[in-house]
């Protein structure tokens, strides 16, 4: 019902253009890039875990505007659904029990893994000096990264249109407050 309404279509079409390669230049992830026509997805670039078992799309957008961004997450929330129902049609029967945690202690060294959070690419790096508790931790959040281009998005729009390209970029709070 939302998604057919004349009045988000007026209200959103055209406003914020992402273009592809402005989106790639910010370092954009997650649906922003995608809505910008895009098709990247960590968990289909990098398998990690267990998704190279599931069969599922990357959603794309045509234009990369307020409207695409909308409409890419919508998609990828149906494409969520077909994921959990590959999980569950593929989870063994029986008891599960949760195994104890051991106590962990990494090597010397570092490492860079990444995760396709909700928002973008999540991104952890850690530096172990061998002990159990990190030297370093740092994390790579695609709210603060995806914020970067919203100076370009709002260029040549009204203030009333600030406020919808913001949205569009579905920033959480927490990640940009550096």
């Amino acid at each position: 019902l939302l998604t057919v309404n004349e009045i988000l279509q007026m209200r959103c079409r055209d406003v914020g253009i992402l273009p592809p390669d402005v989106a790639v230049a910010y370092g954009c992830t997650g649906p922003l890039l995608r809505a910008s026509g895009v098709p990247y997805d960590v968990r289909k670039a990098e398998p990690y875990s267990i998704y190279d078992r599931f069969d599922f799309d990357i959603v794309t957008g045509t234009v990369g505007d307020v409207l695409d961004r909308y409409l890419v997450r919508i998609a990828e929330m149906r494409q969520s659904v077909k994921i959990v129902e590959q999980a569950l049609r593929d989870l063994p029967g029986g008891e599960t029990a949760t195994p104890k945690k051991k106590k962990f202690r990494p090597a010397e060294g570092d490492v860079y893994h990444r995760i396709e959070a909700p928002k973008g690419e999540l991104g952890f790096y850690l530096v172990s000096d061998g002990s159990a508790n990190p030297y370093r931790y740092k994390i790579r959040a695609p709210s603060f990264v995806n914020l970067q281009a919203l100076p370009y998005m709002c260029k040549g729009h009204k203030i009333a249109d600030a406020v919808i390209i913001l949205g569009s970029i579905d920033i959480t709070l927490g990640e940009v407050d550096r």
